[in-house]
């Protein structure tokens, strides 16, 4: 939310977010839905079928606020870029790539989630000092020829990871929510040691 808050100071951005009980709910409900943003809950299996419908209706809507999507689904420590969700570029428009990167002089900015509650978060950064960050507007972006969604979510992610500075890792953001089940661990870790015996074997 705290990227919302900065970049909400460059101009009016429309969000998608996932909506939240309390007064935070309460502000998106009241002030922020006047801007045009777009609320999910993850716990809702059919929610995804609605926001896809909402997302196309709102950036093919000339008079609307450009749309804020935060591809990565969840809060990141400020130092990896996990994978992106390939939703915001299946639209068919052009993506405005933004990178933000927290300096930690005053204050970490990142929220984990499973040890502080939002409202202490908040509590937190407004008695620091201040709240330092880089924010960089790149160069739009279109899907090209041949490119499949996933692929621009890729070559987008790129982008943004180099120019923050950011180490991009193979793995999703909800692995913070679930973890994967044994098996397929096991899966992948076998998979790893078969590509491994190939590298050697061509050596």
């Amino acid at each position: 939310m705290i990227d919302f808050i900065i970049l909400e100071q460059m101009t009016a951005f429309a969000v998608i977010m996932q909506k939240h009980p309390g007064w935070v709910g309460l502000l998106q409900s009241t002030i922020l839905e006047s801007v045009g943003c777009i609320w999910f809950n993850r716990s809702e299996s059919k929610d995804r079928e609605i926001v896809a419908r909402k997302l196309r209706e709102h950036v093919q809507g000339a008079d609307n606020n450009p749309l804020l999507i935060f591809p990565e689904g969840t809060c990141v420590n400020n130092q990896y870029s996990v994978m992106f969700k390939k939703g915001a570029f299946e639209l068919g428009c052009t993506v405005c790539p933004i990178a933000i990167k927290y300096n930690k002089i005053f204050v970490d900015a990142f929220w984990n989630s499973r040890k502080q509650s939002f409202t202490m978060h908040l509590l937190q950064l407004m008695t620091s000092w201040a709240v330092v960050c880089d924010v960089w507007y790149l160069e739009p972006q279109n899907l090209k020829p041949g490119e499949t969604p996933i692929d621009f979510a890729e070559r987008v992610r790129d982008i943004i990871s180099v120019r923050a500075g950011l180490k991009k890792v193979p793995w999703d953001g909800y692995l913070k929510y679930s973890r994967p089940s044994p098996k397929h661990r096991e899966q992948k870790q076998q998979s790893f040691a078969d590509s491994v015996l190939r590298r050697l074997e061509e050596k």
